[in-house]
């Protein structure tokens, strides 16, 4: 028996973490060049350059963080639920990913500036929080299977 099966290969790992990468970093870095033209008297010539292509770059890599984590689901999630194994984390996981398209989506096409503050609020510090939540799913999962091992 597969002592890891849940594990995925290492070039979809690779695939998961790069676009999860391009995605937190391009949305951090707009986050910090909004904060710098908030906090500023005059215009930020970096920041009025940068911003736009920021969030082609963060679009585009969500668009892709989609197309990977379908390939999550037909992979990883499809072997390893039946097993109950890591499931409250994977649920955490994946809520927190739909609120997280979710609140993209309303920061994008909802109609009114304060609710699109709102929402644009919650997808911010949820996605502050994207590395910790990710680790924790994996570093969880990791755990419980060092325990099933050592218990035999």
């Amino acid at each position: 028996m597969n002592s890891r099966p849940f594990r995925i290969s290492r070039r979809h790992r690779v695939v998961v973490y790069g676009v999860f990468a391009l995605l937190f970093s391009s949305g951090f870095i707009w986050w910090l060049a909004d904060e710098a033209a908030e906090g500023a008297t005059q215009p930020v010539a970096w920041v009025d350059a940068w911003k736009p292509w920021l969030l082609r770059i963060h679009g585009a890599a969500a668009m892709s963080f989609l197309v990977v984590l379908g390939t999550l689901l037909m992979v990883h999630v499809q072997r390893a639920w039946p097993s109950g194994v890591n499931r409250g984390s994977g649920l955490a996981l994946g809520g927190w990913l739909l609120l997280q398209a979710v609140t993209g989506y309303g920061v994008l096409y909802v109609a009114g500036d304060r609710l699109r503050d709102w929402t644009g609020q919650i997808h911010v510090t949820l996605g502050l929080l994207a590395p910790v939540v990710l680790a924790g799913h994996i570093l969880w999962g990791k755990w419980i299977m060092r325990r099933r091992a050592r218990s035999g």
